[in-house]
C-alpha cells in the first residue's frame, strides 16, 4: 500500500487537510516493521485511486491486523476493477487505514463522511464498526462489514438500513467451531484459549456453550493469552498440564502461530483449531512446519473464479478476508448502479432490498468453510 494522497476529482479538499492535520496520530513517517507483525505503526495516509464516484475501504493497514486489512482491499479492489470494465460510471477508492484504533478509525470516519462516498467496506474490528457506523448512518451513508462478527452491529436501531454484513456473527462462528471439535472422536480433552478484545470473549462464550450442549468433550481450559508478543511458553504450559489434546484458538493470525510453535515445541502430536481471523497465508509462513496439520475456520467460500483472478492479480493465493470483501463490494457496487451512482441514503434502501440479507443486514445464510494446513497450504476440507 503507497504513502500516497491524492484527492484528485474528489470535493471538501480543505476540510480533509483540516481533518488530517487534527489527527496526531497520522504521522507521515511509516516505521520499520518487525518479523513479529506487532509493531504500533503510525497510521498511513488516506490513499485514493481515480473514479466518477467513490467508495471508501476502511480497515487497519498498520499494526498487528494490517495483513488482515490488505486482504480486505484486495477483495473489494478485483470487484471495483471488474465492475469498472462495463460501468457507465467508474467507481474509485478511498482508502482509509483505521490501524485497528477506535479513536483512528472514528477520526478517519469523518473523511469518509466528508468526501462524500457512496458507501463503505468495512471495517475489520467490531468495536470500530460498531462506533463508526453510527457516524456514517447518521450522514446517510451505507457499510458493509466483511469481517465484523460481534452481534451487536447489526442490533443497534439507528443503524437499522445502513448497516450490513458479510460474514456470520459470533455466535454463529462459535457454534460452528464446537461443531467441527464435537465430530473429532479421537480427542476428549480441549483448551480453549482467546485475546481479550470483543472479539475474542464473545465467540469464546458461544463455543463453551455449544460444546458443554454437545456433550461430546471436556473443556478442560478456558483462559485469555498474552497478545502481540513471541513468547507463549507460560500458556503452552498451562495447556499441556492441563491434559489438552486439542486447542481451539480465538485471535489472529500472528497470535496463534507463535502461540502453535510454543505448543509444538511440547506435544508435538496436539491438534489446533483456529478461528477466521487465522486463516492468513502469514499464519503459515510465521509458523512454518509447526502449521502442518492445523485446522482453520475460514469466513466464506471462495469460488474457482476469484482464486484464479486473485492469483493472477495478487500473484498469491486467496486467504483472510478477500472472499466475503469481494461479496461486499460486488453487493454494494450493484446498489449503487440500481440507484444511478447518486445519493447515498439511496443505495442504502436498495441493499436493504436485497435478498441475501435479513432485516437486521446480516446474512441469511452465512458461509464458512474449515482448511486444514497441508504442505504449507490452507486446503479445504
Amino acid at each position: 500500500m503507497t504513502n500516497l494522497m491524492k484527492f484528485s476529482k474528489i470535493s471538501n479538499f480543505l476540510l480533509v487537510l483540516a481533518l488530517l492535520f487534527s489527527m496526531t496520530a497520522c504521522s507521515n513517517t511509516k516505521k520499520n516493521q518487525s518479523a513479529e507483525n506487532f509493531d504500533n505503526e503510525d497510521a498511513l495516509e488516506v490513499q485514493t485511486i481515480d473514479g466518477d464516484q467513490y467508495i471508501a475501504i476502511a480497515v487497519p493497514l498498520t499494526g498487528p491486523y494490517r495483513d488482515l486489512g490488505n486482504s480486505i482491499v484486495e477483495g473489494a479492489t478485483i470487484a471495483v476493477e471488474e465492475f469498472n470494465e462495463t460501468a457507465k460510471q467508474k467507481i474509485g477508492t478511498i482508502i482509509i487505514d483505521d490501524g485497528g484504533l477506535a479513536s483512528e478509525g472514528l477520526a478517519r470516519a469523518d473523511i469518509v463522511i466528508a468526501q462524500k462516498a457512496l458507501g463503505v467496506i468495512g471495517h475489520l474490528n467490531s468495536e470500530i464498526s460498531i462506533e463508526a457506523a453510527k457516524k456514517y448512518a447518521k450522514a446517510g451513508i451505507p457499510a458493509i462489514s466483511p469481517a465484523s462478527t460481534h452481534p451487536k452491529l447489526t442490533e443497534i436501531s439507528e443503524l437499522k438500513g445502513f448497516i450490513y454484513r458479510t460474514i456470520g456473527t459470533d455466535k454463529q462462528l462459535g457454534e460452528v467451531a464446537a461443531q467441527v471439535v464435537s465430530k473429532d472422536t479421537s480427542v476428549k480433552k480441549v483448551a480453549l484459549l482467546y485475546n481479550d478484545r470483543p472479539y475474542g470473549i464473545s465467540v469464546a462464550s458461544e463455543f463453551a456453550k455449544k460444546l458443554a450442549e454437545l456433550k461430546t468433550h471436556e473443556l478442560v481450559l478456558n483462559q485469555t493469552i498474552p497478545v502481540r508478543t513471541t513468547n507463549h511458553k507460560d500458556t503452552a504450559q498451562k495447556v499441556i498440564q492441563s491434559g489438552s489434546e486439542l486447542v481451539f484458538f480465538i485471535g489472529e493470525y500472528n497470535d496463534a502461530a507463535y502461540l502453535l510453535s510454543s505448543l509444538k515445541a511440547l506435544n508435538p502430536k496436539i491438534k489446533f483449531l483456529g478461528s477466521e481471523g487465522i486463516f492468513h497465508e502469514k499464519f503459515i509462513s510465521i509458523a512454518g512446519a509447526n502449521a502442518q496439520g492445523a485446522y482453520v475456520i475460514g469466513s466464506g467460500i471462495t469460488s474457482p473464479e476469484l482464486a484464479k483472478a486473485y492469483k493472477d492479480r495478487f500473484g498469491k493465493n486467496s486467504s483472510g478476508y478477500v472472499s466475503t470483501s469481494y461479496k461486499a463490494t460486488k453487493i454494494l457496487l450493484e446498489a449503487i448502479q440500481k440507484n444511478n451512482f447518486k445519493n447515498p441514503a439511496g443505495i442504502a434502501k436498495y441493499l436493504s432490498t436485497n435478498p441475501v440479507f435479513n432485516a437486521n443486514g446480516d446474512l441469511k445464510q452465512p458461509e464458512f468453510t474449515v482448511y486444514q494446513v497441508k504442505d504449507s497450504k490452507f486446503v479445504a476440507i
